[in-house]
């Protein structure tokens, strides 16, 4: 017998599909209303349904053709942890760095809180090295033929 997918899994993967799906409008009504987003590296904690999607804004003006593939998921109480792995054309500016045109794939590692059915807290550690790596590598790599 399957076991039950945890409803916060359920929740957060829906809001995925949404993302991959090019419809992240549809994500904010899964955010609390001060919902709260801290990436790796980043300077300050964002709050706030708009700063969510600014984030998401940047990512869909760098990257086209968007997949990713749940490697891991695990939910305990209100915490809901993520392995992804993200796969995109490189088709807009991202950090400096002109379109290239190139398919590249990162790391993941997002963990979220849920409070009261919505998505209340963002944590995300993707591996922004090896993406950078990629995108300004000068040799040709077969990633670039898909």
């Amino acid at each position: 017998m399957a076991e039950a997918r945890h409803p916060n899994i359920t929740l957060l993967r829906r809001g995925l599909d949404l993302v991959a799906a090019g419809r992240s409008d549809e994500v904010l009504p899964l955010l609390a209303d001060d919902f709260r987003i801290t990436v790796h590296g980043a300077p300050e904690t964002l709050v706030g349904r708009e700063a969510w999607l600014g984030n998401v804004a940047i990512m869909n003006a760098s990257f086209s053709d968007l997949t990713l593939d749940v490697r891991h998921e695990l939910a305990d109480g209100d915490l809901v942890a993520f392995n992804i792995t993200y796969t995109a054309r490189h088709t807009g500016d991202f950090l400096g760095i002109a379109a290239t045109g190139r398919t590249v794939s990162w790391q993941s590692l997002e963990h979220y809180r849920v409070s009261d059915g919505l998505i209340a807290e963002e944590w995300i550690a993707s591996d922004v090295s090896a993406l950078l790596g990629q995108l300004t590598s000068q040799s040709v790599s077969s990633s670039e033929d898909a």
